[in-house]
Order: structure tokens, then C-alpha cells, then sequence
């Protein structure tokens, strides 16, 4: 049996949820693609799989985010996903407005999306920033931008 300690702090961030004006006019916008889909192409399979596809390309916005920061590591979990990622992985971070991207590169890397964790703020956008950032214990790379 496992003696894990409990996360230090744990919140849930849901885009589709945050941003409702948003979220109307995207999922009318779907909507509406795919009906101009199956008009276009005049089949059911064609249409289901661009639906699928357009949905899977959206989950970000459409599934909830949890996160779980422990002493060592960040937990990142989702609908089909969980990521564990240890602390003194990141190299580096970036600061924007939605979120904090942690990188395994201490610097600026095209690689950093698909190997980064990008955290966002949710609701406790000073907070989370604080506990990230004392965490990776790196300077905030936000202004150097990426080649």
C-alpha cells in the first residue's frame, strides 16, 4: 500500500465552461460545419469523421483539466489522459495569459509544446503562478521568446 502523501493544491480548469460567450458561438460554429459537411460531401461516414476528427482536435476545450501539485511532481489528468511529469524535469517556463507552459529545455525550443506540460491558471490565476514558479525554481523565460 502506498504512504503518498496528499497534493499540496489541486484545481480544475474547464475552458468550455469559463468562457461561455465563447463556447456558444464555437460549438455553433461546429454545428454548422457539420452541416455544411454532409451537405457537401452528401455522406454519413464522411460526416462522422469529421466530426470525430474536429472534436478530437478540441478536446482541450471541451474536457476538464485536473491538476495536482505534490512536493515532486505534477499530476495532469483529462478524459484518456494522465500525465506525471517530476518537478526537476522543466528547465525553464513561460508566462501568458491563460497558463504557465513548463519545458524540459532551458532554452527556447520548437520542441517545447509537444515535450512541455502547459498548466493554466483556472480560476486562482496568482496562486498557481506562485506555486509553479517555486516549484520549477527557474527564471520566467516569458520574454525571450522562441526562435
Amino acid at each position: 500500500m502506498s504512504t503518498r502523501k496528499p497534493p499540496q493544491y489541486v484545481w480544475v480548469v474547464h475552458p468550455l465552461l469559463d468562457s461561455p460567450r465563447k463556447s456558444v458561438f464555437l460549438v455553433l460554429f461546429l454545428v454548422f460545419l457539420v452541416i455544411g459537411i454532409q451537405f457537401l460531401f452528401d455522406s454519413l461516414g464522411v460526416t462522422f469523421l469529421s466530426t470525430f476528427f474536429l472534436f478530437g482536435s478540441l478536446r482541450q476545450y471541451f474536457f476538464p483539466f485536473r491538476y495536482e501539485v505534490y512536493d515532486d511532481q505534477i499530476t495532469v489528468s483529462s478524459f484518456f489522459f494522465k500525465q506525471n511529469r517530476l518537478w526537476n524535469e522543466f528547465r525553464s517556463y513561460y508566462i501568458d495569459q491563460h497558463g504557465i507552459l513548463l519545458s524540459p529545455f532551458s532554452k527556447p525550443s520548437r520542441l517545447e509544446s509537444f515535450r512541455g506540460i502547459y498548466v493554466r491558471f483556472g480560476l486562482d490565476k496568482s496562486v498557481v503562478q506562485d506555486l509553479v514558479q517555486s516549484k520549477v525554481g527557474m527564471e520566467d523565460c516569458s520574454a525571450l521568446g522562441t526562435e
